[in-house]
């Protein structure tokens, strides 16, 4: 009994002090203590943006790491992956656009341009940014202030600082969010945000708050919590400020011959929309494209490739983007817009996709790389335009069926199980 007992406390000692390493997570109390160290390393960075030592104090006094969170880094967790946290933005395709929430946020959106009419008028006059976007975005961002947004926002951006996939993403938004504190804008018990930080009825992030937040309502406050002109108003100072241009639509839906190259979709193959015309790409469902907007610089979208609906994207588009770096994100707030504006409605369907976890687009994205495709700046495993044009690259040199989706084709073909 004692030899035992002896062995198992030599055990026990040589795991505590073992390293942390993927697949072997320490324990949380010894990562809350090297927590702790690393809010103490980022006091002269706080300091050297104006911050004071009451405020850090007080910000961080109680602030302990949440291991809910997603995007953490297995290294501290001893996981591989979550399941069940990850965005929606990379969901599959068509089930991104849920036709009875559509329906139903477009037509609340219907009713908040009754009430709001007069302040989105206005704020369109300032900045230039329609109506319909701006609602579109109040929707999907919150639900006009109806979603549930519960999140200590200084606690989550710290735990992700620390220990999460991304740390330079969201270090320099914890700086942001104890600016703010320090400025007054808003108190650390008001400070609520989704899991990644963003905040408010638009889900600004920290520092996007402290570049355009404005105080539209002229009450003296930058409100984007409960202040629907604030709130408005700064997410259109936001686009404003990347480039929106007032007399230009998001974007068109239009239909592709047979054989269009789908390998042309994205930013590096603009072309005016009359030339796009030229080529075989034509307006959905019998619509037309203004002729004094044909001169207009145009991408191909294809968010689902062949196997769903394809977007002509201006400029316009691209501002979107700058929001919330997803392309169903830009399409799903333009489609919203017209939807509330114009009654605007998909002509063409949402088909049935193949999709994969993560891990194996990851390994596929490594196949292409490897081959000289370039899939984006980072193995990310998400489908995104870079990678849809890599693989119908690849498709074209294998003779595979060109559609520019990774199917079980394109797997097999690159060895990838």
């Amino acid at each position: 009994m004692r030899f035992s007992l002896r062995l198992a406390l030599v055990v026990w000692a040589l795991v505590v002090a073992m390293p942390a390493v993927p697949g072997l997570a320490r324990s949380h109390a010894a990562v809350e203590r090297d927590f702790r160290q690393f809010i103490a390393r980022l006091w002269p960075e706080a300091h050297a943006r104006g911050v004071s030592r009451a405020v850090f104090d007080a910000a961080f006094k109680t602030t302990t790491l949440d291991w809910s969170l997603p995007d953490l880094d297995p290294k501290f967790t001893g996981k591989t992956e979550q399941p069940g946290k990850r965005q929606a933005e990379f969901s599959s395709p068509g089930n991104y656009f849920n036709e009875a929430s559509i329906a139903a946020l477009s037509a609340r959106g219907k009713a908040e341009m009754k009430r709001w009419g007069g302040v989105l008028r206005r704020i369109e006059r300032h900045y230039g940014v329609p109506p319909g976007i701006l609602l579109a975005m109040w929707a999907r961002e919150s639900n006009f202030g109806r979603a549930a947004i519960p999140y200590d926002a200084l606690r989550n951006l710290a735990t992700l600082s620390f220990m999460g996939r991304r740390p330079e993403t969201f270090r320099p938004e914890l700086l942001a969010a104890l600016t703010m504190l320090q400025r007054g804008h808003v108190t650390r018990g008001e400070m609520k945000s989704s899991w990644a930080g963003a905040m408010g009825l638009m889900q600004m992030l920290p520092s996007q708050f402290l570049d355009y937040a404005v105080d539209f309502d002229g009450d003296g406050n930058k409100n984007i919590w409960s202040s629907v002109p604030d709130a408005l108003a700064s997410a259109a100072n936001f686009l404003k400020a990347r480039g929106w241009r007032s007399a230009e639509a998001w974007g068109y839906e239009v239909t592709m011959p047979a054989r269009f190259d789908c390998t042309l979709e994205g930013p590096d193959h603009g072309r005016a929309i009359a030339e796009w015309l030229k080529m075989g790409l034509k307006p959905a469902g019998g619509r037309s494209i203004p002729p004094a907007r044909r001169g207009d610089l145009a991408f191909l979208i294809l968010p689902a490739a062949r196997f769903g609906p394809a977007f002509l994207g201006t400029r316009n588009y691209y501002v979107i983007k700058s929001y919330n770096n997803s392309d169903l994100y830009v399409i799903y707030i333009g489609h919203l817009a017209d939807r509330i504006t114009d009654d605007v409605r998909f002509v063409q369907p949402w088909r049935g996709i193949s999709t994969y976890s993560r891990d194996k687009v990851a390994r596929l994205q490594k196949k292409l790389v490897a081959e000289g495709y370039n899939v984006g700046d980072t193995i990310d495993g998400l489908i995104g335009f870079r990678t849809r044009i890599a693989t119908g690259l690849f498709e074209k040199k294998h003779g595979l069926a060109f559609d520019c989706w990774p199917g079980p084709q394109v797997f097999g073909a690159a060895g990838v199980k």
